[in-house]
């Protein structure tokens, strides 16, 4: 199996199944906006299980994800990256019991910082070419 569909699996379609299972086997899920909530609860641990796995590729295998974005390695950027998507893991991690506000915030600074990022690797397509897997979709 790829990466990319590996990743697809672990971050996509089984976050998805284990929400639809929760919905279903949740007594206390009986209207609309519970099973909706329960359902986003699961979304917020997905993101926060991407920001902690891509903490963990920024400050332990800086310079191979560097290069898997086609980038030069030793940047001390990698390590920003990294603590930035812990952040986003933690603040995901504290969003799944909060109801104040808290969930909105998150879901804005993370949906700011991945169109951000998306950006940054499509204008780095454009202007170079760089289709290193890290780069695109592909990995």
């Amino acid at each position: 199996m790829s990466v990319f569909l590996l990743r697809v699996f672990t971050f996509v379609i089984l976050p998805l199944l284990l929400a639809a299972l929760a919905v279903r086997l949740d007594k206390g899920a009986r209207t609309r906006e519970r099973r909706i909530e329960v359902f986003l609860i699961y979304m917020f641990a997905l993101g926060a299980a991407a920001g902690i796995s891509n903490w963990g590729g920024h400050i332990f295998a800086a310079d191979q994800v560097a290069e898997s974005i086609g980038w030069a390695p030793g940047s001390p950027f990698q390590l920003e990256m990294g603590f930035a998507n812990l952040s986003y893991g933690i603040l995901a991690i504290i969003a799944m019991g909060r109801r104040d506000g808290f969930r909105e915030a998150t879901v804005i600074g993370a949906t700011v910082m991945a169109v951000g990022a998306t950006l940054v690797h499509l204008w780095d397509i454009a202007q170079t070419g760089n289709l290193a897997p890290g780069n695109t979709v592909q990995n």
